[in-house]
């Protein structure tokens, strides 16, 4: 009778196979993860930007928007000076450097202390460009400017009523909703 110590070849392949196997799934569940991480983390930080918009133009009284690109992961957020519910740059791509006083909106500044009752902050850019994290872009563009009341409006100062749908690389998705009073809520 003979004895055998130890394994042949023939398993050891099979159990590297299996191991092969199980690595392979385990890796699939955890690329899934991180992917629905980044779209919860987007839209959260979307929502954040979204709700911050909408205070800032109850506090200061002025109207302010905010625009996400449609097939990017890029928005911005946009002082509308002049009350017409227009961006004044009309794309995502394009930039408006110019930059206003916090406390009076029709005054521009290159510092803090061309502003009336000057305080850190009060010269800010009309406009702020922001980046959704890695992988997670809007499916469409949306544009809305909340006035002074927390009202939102399109770009023909229309009711502002719509959604902003995230999506990320696995195809998963989230809406954003936004009511025609002003009221935020995710799908």
């Amino acid at each position: 009778m003979r004895v055998s110590l130890g394994y042949t070849t023939l398993e050891l392949l099979i159990v590297i196979a299996i191991l092969a196997i199980l690595s392979f799934i385990a890796i699939q569940e955890i690329l899934s993860y991180i992917q629905d991480a980044r779209l919860k983390e987007g839209v959260n930080q979307f929502l954040s930007d979204l709700n911050q918009v909408k205070n800032k133009a109850i506090i200061t009284g002025r109207p302010w928007g905010i625009r996400a690109c449609g097939g990017q992961g890029k928005y911005k957020i946009f002082i509308d000076h002049d009350g017409d519910c227009k961006d004044e740059a009309p794309s995502c791509e394009s930039t408006d450097t110019q930059k206003v006083c916090l406390n009076a909106f029709n005054k521009t500044c290159q510092s803090d202390a061309d502003c009336p009752f000057s305080q850190q902050g009060s010269c800010i850019s009309r406009s702020q460009y922001f980046q959704l994290p890695p992988g997670i872009t809007f499916n469409a563009s949306f544009y809305v400017v909340f006035d002074r009341l927390g009202y939102p409006y399109n770009y023909s100062c229309g009711n502002g009523e719509g959604n902003a749908t995230l999506i990320n690389a696995k195809g998963k998705y989230l809406k954003i909703i936004l009511s025609r009073l002003g009221r935020i809520r995710v799908e």
